[in-house]
């Protein structure tokens, strides 16, 4: 009798929020439950042990469908529907609660057996909670991960400084002695000079105009120079690499592959293959730039980098400018009067360098039309060495004295 008129009581008090059978079935299907456990089942107590988990994309759908039922009624949406969603919402911050306390005293009684899934199990008086545990042993894990984080990272820069004392930067007069003094060099030079005729047609190295057999050495040196590629066996070679990314790019440390020498000027990751005719050569010019005139190639960099004109693919095409008018003895005048090779065509390749970057100050240039004054410094190069050389050195002397350097 008693159960009898506890399940009309709670009928009632869903009735008083909606007063239609159907629309106890979307409320009770909102709610999680079926229509008939709604209204008929004792232990269903719609304040306080319901446990809602339909997703809230499902609550909104619901709820639009109860408001059109009662927008159908001409009732007021906002006096029926407000209370409802109010009240459904307290249900569930109220049970979620209820499952969030610790040690609370275990409900005697259970709704449905779907219902006990979604139940945490008591705890005895004492007994550490399940979720306090998951959290301590989460907690544990977190804390074993970073300091194994911690160790690994510790290791990588451990690794990384040895692998900075292992590779020593260079400058351009040691790595200068170590290129002409190796043993590819050595053992070209000894065939050069047992076929000299032969080698003269096919290079035009060997000019007997020079004042020296020193400086006609050094010729062959630096166009030998020109035909060696990069070789990752050959530790001179990658420490010429690796010294001109550190001085523009003022680090300690570079890869010997990565998307980072794109930001120096080269084409792609691997920095060896846009030496093209210039050989090692190329490089061995660029380090000598830095070595040099470091501040003013960093500025020059800048303004490459800004206009997106490759900054080494240029510096390497100027080198092939220069070994074209010293293959065809143009430079021989120069090079008896300084008595030196490499010291001429440093210059030459400064200089030449140098007029193309004061018309990239002056005109706007890109890399679709720098071919047109590529073309022009190659002739001056070819054909006036000395006034470039000189326009150079006067230029160079009012840079570093505007920059009180």
């Amino acid at each position: 009798m008693i159960a009898d008129q506890r399940a009309i009581q709670k009928k009632r008090n869903i009735q008083n929020i909606i007063d239609n059978d159907d629309e106890i079935g979307e409320v009770a299907e909102w709610a999680g439950v079926s229509a008939a456990q709604a209204k008929d089942d004792d232990d269903f107590d719609f304040d306080h042990k319901q446990v809602f988990q339909q997703s809230n994309d499902h609550i909104e759908q619901a709820r639009q469908k109860i408001n059109q039922k009662l927008n159908k009624k001409g009732t007021n949406v906002n006096k029926r529907n407000g209370p409802l969603v109010n009240n459904l919402k307290d249900k569930a911050k109220s049970i979620a609660l209820q499952n969030n306390q610790i040690n609370e005293t275990p409900i005697k009684q259970q709704c449905q057996s779907s219902d006990d899934e979604n139940e945490k199990p008591p705890v005895d008086k004492g007994e550490e909670s399940p979720d306090k545990k998951v959290f301590r042993l989460s907690e544990r894990s977190i804390g074993k991960i970073e300091q194994e984080f911690e160790q690994a990272n510790k290791e990588r820069m451990m690794d990384l400084e040895k692998k900075k004392n292992e590779i020593k930067q260079i400058n351009f007069i040691e790595a200068w002695d170590q290129l002409k003094g190796s043993q590819d060099i050595r053992d070209q030079i000894e065939f050069i000079q047992k076929k000299t005729s032969f080698l003269d047609k096919l290079f035009g190295c060997f000019s007997i105009h020079l004042k020296s057999s020193r400086l006609i050495q050094e010729k062959n040196q630096v166009c030998l120079m020109s035909q060696l590629s990069f070789d990752d066996n050959n530790e001179s070679h990658f420490r010429i690499l690796y010294t001109i990314y550190c001085q523009l790019m003022t680090t300690d440390y570079c890869l010997r592959y990565g998307s980072h020498w794109e930001m120096i000027g080269f084409q792609g990751t691997d920095p060896a293959t846009d030496l093209r005719g210039a050989g090692i050569l190329g490089l061995l010019q660029m380090l000598a730039f830095i070595s040099e005139y470091k501040i003013y190639i960093k500025q020059t960099l800048k303004i490459f980098q800004d206009i997106k004109i490759p900054f080494s693919i240029t510096l390497i095409n100027i080198t092939t400018f220069v070994l074209v008018s010293l293959k065809d003895n143009k430079l021989n005048q120069l090079i008896n009067q300084e008595d030196s090779v490499i010291s001429v065509i440093n210059k030459l390749y400064f200089a030449g360098f140098h007029l193309l970057t004061k018309i990239l100050k002056k005109e706007q240039i890109t890399f679709h039309t720098i071919g047109n004054h590529l073309t022009q410094i190659r002739k001056l190069i070819h054909e006036q060495p000395q006034k470039l050389i000189r326009e150079f050195h006067s230029d160079i002397q009012r840079f570093y004295k505007i920059n009180n350097i």
